[in-house]
């Protein structure tokens, strides 16, 4: 319920949950995936970029119970390090949300190992290349290559290689596709011009027709009329007599 609270925060900056034994472990995941959402690019950037702080609990790296076997943090500390992170992103960003937005999917969406442990830890299992449109996959390949070091750039081509190769083919299958249709639409244009100059000439020939029907009935009215005086005339004549 909190998280959904938060969802669509504006105004709060600051949240302290240490000390509170009630949220599980599922729960700190939810608040990471409230502050930077990594199952997919537009998660990323929809994700709260309000919060500048958020505590979960305290972190401890030296405490041995804290740690694994081999000296990483255990999953509540990684948790809290991607949340202070992300909220450290925010906090650099307080005036801009949709720059840290941005900030979040290049340090995370666009670095393998980050992305990686993300991943990991929200249950997420996808290929952040695969949401890519191969018409811009360059600008996604200089974006990792000005922020990031040349290894990441050397993962990012061999994740995205074989989409980087289908471009050419992509553009091609535009290019067919856009004159196809333009030729769709010129062969309907002769053939909506020729229905037009049919419907032309028709309605002359109705036009005509009804010319030729008004100046019968004009004559018509005129030959009855005549009849009309030649009978009066010769019941006159036949009365007078």
């Amino acid at each position: 319920i909190l998280v959904d609270a938060l969802q669509n925060n504006k105004s709060l900056g600051t949240l302290d949950l240490r000390g509170n034994d009630g949220i599980s472990k599922q729960g700190q995941i939810l608040l990471l995936q409230l502050v930077n959402d990594i199952s997919s690019i537009t998660a990323t950037l929809h994700s709260n970029h309000t919060l500048t702080s958020l505590e979960v609990e305290d972190m401890g790296p030296s405490d041995a119970e804290d740690m694994n076997p081999d000296g990483s943090l255990d999953a509540d500390d990684e948790i809290q390090r991607h949340i202070k992170i992300a909220t450290s992103t925010n906090r650099n960003n307080v005036s801009n949300p949709d720059a840290a937005g941005r900030e979040k999917l290049i340090q995370t969406q666009l670095h393998s190992e980050k992305r990686a442990e993300l991943c990991r830890l929200q249950g997420v299992d996808h290929s952040v290349f695969s949401e890519i449109d191969p018409l811009h996959m360059p600008e996604v390949l200089s974006l990792i290559g000005r922020h990031h070091d040349q290894g990441e750039l050397y993962l990012a081509l061999k994740s995205a290689i074989m989409t980087i190769f289908s471009t050419v083919n992509v553009r091609k299958f535009i290019q067919q596709q856009r004159a196809y249709h333009a030729a769709i639409v010129a062969e309907y244009a002769g053939i909506v011009a020729e229905h037009r100059n049919k419907m032309e000439e028709l309605e002359a020939k109705l036009a005509s027709m009804d010319e030729a029907v008004e100046v019968n009935e004009g004559s018509n009215e005129l030959e009855h009329r005549s009849n009309k005086r030649r009978r009066k005339w010769w019941w006159g004549l036949w009365g007078g007599a």
